[in-house]
């Protein structure tokens, strides 16, 4: 046992000699930019500084040597799991370490994108450029007559009489009240844009009522609940709001298709950049 232990203190030496040698010849590789070398990979001194700002915000008095060298520490430990991920494999074969990439080297992209000053002026003509996306919603002024089941018999007889009615150009509240069903919650009367109408009616009634015309009256729509005729009164269309009213939702939109362009671009530029082979086979 101390025979073994004597050995093993030999073998420790001998390893603490072989690094001191290789950090030795690491040490040429060093310059004032680097902290520290992992596997001849650089630890930035901007990196370490990023770490220290980000740790001193949450400390009154100025970080120790100790805790300097802690977060040095840690950041090689980053370097060495990050190099030992990549000698696995795991960026190819894990699906969520993938996507951490793609989604931080988007991020980057984008950042790059976004290092520019908007003058009103440019924002202004995009919003005059595309007034039709940022009208207000569409609004419907919508009635309806509600049936609710019965059995087959009635609700063919039920469904006739209110046909024939709406056919002669009967007033649709006055055939709404004495052939309808009372349903709750009420639609009142006023302009409703879709977000609203979906709390008063099934989303299947409001997708058929937003295809309607002013004046036009639905056949009836069967739902879970019953028998529905739609009557769109009247239907107003959004008025484009004063350019400082948009300011905001503007600009969010002018970023988002930058954004967007310059994502496009950039993938465009490692396609030219890097080889791609399809596999033909696949297709056939």
């Amino acid at each position: 046992m101390k025979k073994a232990f004597v050995f093993f203190g030999i073998l420790l030496g001998l390893l603490f000699i072989l690094l001191g040698t290789f950090n030795s010849q690491r040490e040429e590789n060093l310059t004032d930019d680097i902290v520290a070398l992992v596997d001849n990979h650089p630890i930035l001194r901007s990196d370490l500084d990023l770490a220290l700002e980000a740790l001193s915000m949450n400390k009154e008095n100025p970080l120790t040597d100790e805790q300097i060298r802690l977060v040095r520490e840690r950041l090689i430990d980053e370097q060495l799991l990050l190099q030992r991920g990549i000698d696995l494999n795991l960026h190819q074969t894990s699906n969520p370490i993938r996507k951490l990439i793609v989604n931080s080297m988007i991020d980057s992209i984008l950042s790059e994108n976004n290092d520019f000053l908007l003058e009103d002026s440019d924002l202004e003509s995009f919003y005059n450029d595309n007034i039709s996306f940022f009208l207000p919603a569409k609004q419907l002024r919508l009635k309806r007559i509600f049936i609710q089941f019965r059995s087959q018999e009635e609700d063919e007889e039920k469904l006739d009489s209110i046909r024939s009615r709406l056919i002669d150009g009967e007033d649709f509240e006055v055939v709404s009240n004495e052939e309808g069903d009372k349903y709750l919650p009420e639609i009142p009367d006023t302009f409703l844009p879709e977000r609203k109408l979906k709390d008063y009616m099934d989303p299947v009634l409001v997708k058929n009522a937003f295809n309607l015309k002013d004046g036009q009256i639905t056949s009836e729509i069967e739902t879970k609940e019953g028998y529905n005729f739609l009557y769109l009164v009247e239907s107003e269309k959004g008025e484009p709001l004063p350019f400082i009213d948009m300011k905001s939702k503007v600009k969010g939109e002018y970023i988002r298709r930058k954004d967007e362009e310059a994502l496009l671009n950039y993938l465009t530029w490692l396609r030219k950049k890097y080889n791609i082979i399809y596999n033909e086979k696949i297709n056939e």
